[in-house]
């Protein structure tokens, strides 16, 4: 069964008022059949895009039979996919029978940013002590374009560059371990800010607020740069946001 499109911005809110569906709003008409050797993170790739471009919302159910004659491979592969989705936090797994796709509390919005704010504000410190004047011109590079996504009016792309430059910055820490952490809640981090943009502050905002970031950071001062990583991710101002959006939807 097709999807239609919904505003991205009200996902959340507006899947409190409305009935699970059943199916898996992926159809054959919209998505060939994947090859026999394909890997569960395809299959996953495949769940994923869905999310991105509309044919699946937070709430919809992912059947196991459904997906194999959408996809036509084995269960196999889906059960992979549905159980690595469901690690990374996409899904609610239901076993037996498939899963459903995660829709997002102001608790959950609170746990996730809370430790992005937590493991970031480390990031920046250490970043402090080794950033030199090649990598200031990396993140240059990454803001410049984000400039222009915000003139496009590109959500997905802007979306993209916010995940690109963080990813970037934890790399340049050096901490093997902290990056590992990150980059595996880096799928969370994207799915929730696709879904719900409008939590994200405004697009012309996005360039200045990192270029913001990035001035603390190259003064090697590391409580400067821990106190502007915190104000960056900003959890309280999304979970603002988030309430004042789901008592309008209720007010509609």
């Amino acid at each position: 069964m097709a999807l239609k499109r919904t505003d991205s911005s009200a996902a959340i809110a507006k899947n409190k008022a409305r009935p699970a569906r059943a199916g898996s709003g992926l159809t054959k008409a919209k998505i060939a059949p994947l090859k026999r050797s394909v890997l569960p993170e395809r299959v996953s790739q495949v769940i994923i895009q869905g999310l991105l471009d509309g044919r699946l919302r937070p709430g919809d159910r992912l059947i196991e039979s459904d997906l194999v004659g959408i996809l036509g491979v084995s269960r196999s592969p889906i059960r992979e996919a549905l159980t690595e989705l469901a690690q990374s936090g996409v899904i609610d797994r239901e076993p037996g029978r498939g899963g459903r796709i995660r829709e997002w509390s102001k608790r959950d919005l609170e746990d996730l940013f809370g430790v992005r704010s937590e493991l970031e504000g480390y990031a920046a410190r250490l970043l402090c002590s080794r950033f030199k004047p090649q990598h200031r011109a990396k993140f240059d590079r990454i803001v410049a374009s984000m400039r222009d996504a915000a003139r496009r009016t590109d959500f997905l792309a802007m979306i993209d560059l916010d995940l690109e430059f963080h990813d970037l910055l934890w790399k340049l820490t050096d901490n093997g371990l902290l990056h590992q952490v990150l980059a595996s809640l880096g799928q969370q981090f994207r799915l929730f800010l696709t879904l719900n943009w409008k939590f994200h502050g405004g697009l012309d905002e996005v360039a200045d607020n990192h270029v913001r970031l990035l001035d603390a950071i190259a003064t090697n001062d590391p409580v400067k740069a821990e106190k502007a990583m915190r104000q960056h991710v900003v959890v309280e101002k999304m979970v603002a946001a988030l309430r004042a959006h789901e008592e309008e939807i209720a007010a509609e």
